[in-house]
């Protein structure tokens, strides 16, 4: 490992010289594998959250190990969190997670495509048969897994996923070439430590994964298997609303749509750029930006790493809308209140995200006009966040409420059954009220709980009214 000296200054420093346009990307690289650790941690915490919820139970079972694997893929960047020490070791350890990575990406497929089972339309009927439905939580891992073994038999990990390479630039050889250190038999590529007056970027190291043309295709791929799973979707949602008693599983299948829904349109977009701009301009080494600014100009290399970065945090945001609409989907009406937790921490990571976006661009935009421009993007983002917080969180969860709408359990439900009768005439007495604190107590609501279900209830009398 190059010495970086202390990492939290080291940190600072590389986001504070974050520019796309020179490639000065190490800072982006690091907030990335920040962000994609804690994406990691909440997806893993929603994965056993549903288990044990119902842990016998196939749809459940299904929904774990789909969001197990979701969960690994978000950290595909994983190594770039921290200036580790680069060696062949290090890089046969990335390479094997890499396998992983794509192994999960062959079961996402699968997957996707297969949540069918719980929500079929007419024609796919078959699929609902208890013989397919109950053990695609255990087959589908397992076909993965043989396809996985069978292509790397074939081809080895490097013609599987790609190469590994770690690029490292000491103190003082700014301008200079970079030590760079290769995996197995992965193609050779150059690197360079920036321009001779670049001494604020200098030292650093990071590590680069190379492409395969079986890695690009599994890249690919998901994006159309979202595709398919939305459309399945959608027609289980149409047919389940159209049956008397079935709302639930309606309610359920659309958020499974609304999660698949996400997934094509955002991450499908970010792919297709991707894809133009190798097809318009080839395969770029990252490792070695000075030559492709020398090539193809700055502003080819600012769109590509737009692009490119944009795809990464597609992953991690489309990841957490899969968490947030398949946990709601199985969970609504199991654990109290879990409902209203999801739209909560929905709406404060969507607030966190318009401000995380705002102050990179803000700040892209005024590097180039003002030196030391990320202040003051800092203080003109933050200010209006800071201000307008209220108004701009209330929309936020107004939306969240659209995606999520309010579910309740079967104690929740006896409750607002009990508090509608008492109701009745638009007023509590001190005899009704206290038959509800019993009711509650048997229960097992709390006050919170208890004030939010009231609240809520009180909240439709106006609109049934009119």
């Amino acid at each position: 490992m190059a010495d970086v000296g202390p990492i939290v200054p080291y940190y600072l420093r590389t986001i504070r010289t974050i520019d796309l346009s020179t490639g000065n990307v190490l800072g982006v690289n690091y907030i990335y594998g920040l962000l994609s650790i804690i994406t990691f941690i909440f997806l893993l915490s929603l994965a056993f959250l549903i288990i044990k919820a119902r842990p016998k139970n196939p749809e459940n079972r299904f929904m774990f190990v789909l969001l197990l694997a979701e969960a690994y893929r978000v950290i595909s960047n994983w190594y770039n969190a921290y200036p580790f020490d680069g060696s062949e070791g290090f890089l046969e350890w990335m390479s094997y997670y890499r396998v992983g990575w794509y192994f999960c990406s062959i079961m996402c497929i699968m997957m996707y495509i297969s949540t069918v089972s719980f929500y079929p339309p007419k024609k796919l009927e078959f699929m609902a048969d208890p013989r397919i439905r109950n053990n695609l939580w255990w087959f589908l891992p397992l076909v993965a897994g043989i396809i996985i073994t069978a292509l790397v038999s074939a081809n080895g990990i490097v013609g599987t996923v790609g190469g590994a390479y770690y690029v490292e630039c000491e103190e003082g050889s700014e301008g200079g070439p970079a030590r760079i250190i290769s995996y197995a038999d992965s193609e050779p590529i150059t690197a360079s430590c920036g321009e001779a007056d670049e001494t604020s970027y200098v030292p650093y190291s990071f590590f680069i994964p190379g492409s395969s043309a079986i890695g690009k295709l599994l890249l690919i791929t998901p994006v159309f298997s979202a595709i398919i799973a939305m459309l399945f979707m959608r027609a289980g949602w149409k047919r389940l609303n159209g049956e008397p008693g079935r709302e639930n599983e309606a309610i359920e299948a659309r958020s499974l749509f609304l999660g698949f829904a996400g997934k094509a349109i955002i991450k499908g977009t970010m792919v297709f750029c991707i894809v133009f701009m190798v097809i318009r301009f080839g395969d770029f080494n990252l490792a070695d930006v000075t030559t492709i600014i020398d090539t193809e100009g700055e502003r080819v290399v600012f769109m590509y790493l737009l692009l490119f970065y944009g795809f990464l945090f597609s992953i991690l945001f489309t990841g957490m809308l899969e968490g947030f609409m398949f946990t709601y989907a199985i969970l609504k009406n199991e654990i109290l209140g879990i409902d209203e937790q999801l739209r909560q921490t929905f709406s404060t990571a969507i607030f966190a995200t318009i401000g995380g976006i705002a102050l990179v661009i803000t700040s892209e935009l005024l590097e180039s006009v003002i030196p030391g421009g990320g202040l003051m993007a800092g203080f003109i983002v933050g200010v209006p966040l800071v201000i307008l917080r209220k108004p701009i969180f209330g929309a936020i969860q107004n939306f969240s409420s659209v995606l999520m709408p309010e579910a309740f359990t079967a104690s929740e439900k006896s409750y607002l059954e009990a508090y509608e009768i008492a109701m009745e005439d638009h007023i509590i007495t001190a005899e009704e009220r206290k038959f509800l604190v019993l009711q509650a107590k048997t229960l097992g609501l709390d006050q919170a709980r208890i004030d939010h279900l009231e609240g809520w209830y009180d909240s439709q009398l106006p609109r049934e009214e009119e």
